[in-house]
């Protein structure tokens, strides 16, 4: 009970000083960010949230570690600017980390969190410059995940049942994947790594720029199509600057389509 408590105590004690200061110092614009950053800490200390005040890495000083247990889900949507998105087995909770280049910025991340009908929700449709998250899921059992990001990386561990993933830049990490539903994805730039690759509905790969490498636990039925880069297939290679495209695998294996303008597709069987 007392930990439950200590981050409320803490955050009103911050805003009675940041009150302090603003009524003494009207102009102090450290007066106006302790106390609006308080308020906000107020409000999510008794909206189910574990708050931490923890350092922040390189490039964001100012950071907000926020955390809470979640029921049973069935799917998550996330819709952020600049993510980190790490989903893996656990118990079921959500640590949520704010991450701003200045105390102001940091009080003016506002990002809704909800839970509807088995379903969690991430979204901040007026995220401010100069601030990051790194959502991390600790799930006991799969999900089916929708997310979009402008920047950002996910990372996930046996614990999407299907995925939808749509970046400006980012990258795609997936270990021990073995969806039971389709896989959509979908970057301008980045890097894509899917290792213990084992699914039983259709997977499509678009990216303009980048690397797509697969371990395929069982075999797949291939088509991928490069512009300018290269195709490493387990009986051939191909590459050429006017464009290449190959097939490779049984018909009746789940299909796998990569497209990509510029870079490689690396597709192997087996363990890495």
């Amino acid at each position: 009970m007392l930990g439950t408590w200590i981050p409320t105590l803490l955050a009103l004690a911050l805003w009675l000083y940041g009150l302090y200061l603003a009524l003494t110092r009207t102009k102090s614009p450290t007066a106006k960010g302790v106390t609006l950053a308080a308020l906000i800490g107020l409000f999510l200390a008794f909206g189910g949230f574990d708050l931490a005040l923890v350092p922040g890495p390189g490039g964001y000083p100012h950071t907000l570690e926020k955390t809470r247990t979640l029921p049973p889900l069935k799917g998550v949507v996330i819709a952020l600017t600049n993510a980190e998105v790490v989903v893996g087995p656990g118990s079921g909770r959500l640590r949520l980390v704010e991450k701003a280049k200045t105390a102001a910025a940091l009080a003016r991340m506002h990002p809704s969190v909800r839970v509807t009908d088995g379903r969690l929700q991430i979204i901040d449709d007026h995220q401010p410059k100069g601030t990051a998250y790194r959502i991390e899921l600790d799930l006991p059992s799969p999900v089916a995940a929708r997310i979009s990001l402008t920047n950002g990386a996910l990372r996930a561990e046996d614990r999407l049942s299907a995925l939808w993933f749509s970046a400006t830049n980012g990258d795609v990490r997936l270990a021990n994947y073995r969806p039971t539903g389709p896989t959509t994805l979908a970057m301008t730039n980045g890097e894509v790594r899917i290792l213990g690759f084992a699914p039983e509905a259709p997977t499509r790969i678009d990216l303009t720029n980048g690397e797509v490498t697969v371990r395929a636990e069982k075999p797949l039925k291939v088509k991928a199509r490069v512009t300018n880069g290269a195709i490493r297939l387990p009986d051939r290679t191909r590459a050429a600057a006017g464009g290449t495209e190959a097939t490779y695998g049984p018909e009746q294996a789940p299909p796998l389509t990569v497209r990509i303008l510029n870079g490689e597709v690396d597709y192997r069987e087996g363990s890495p």
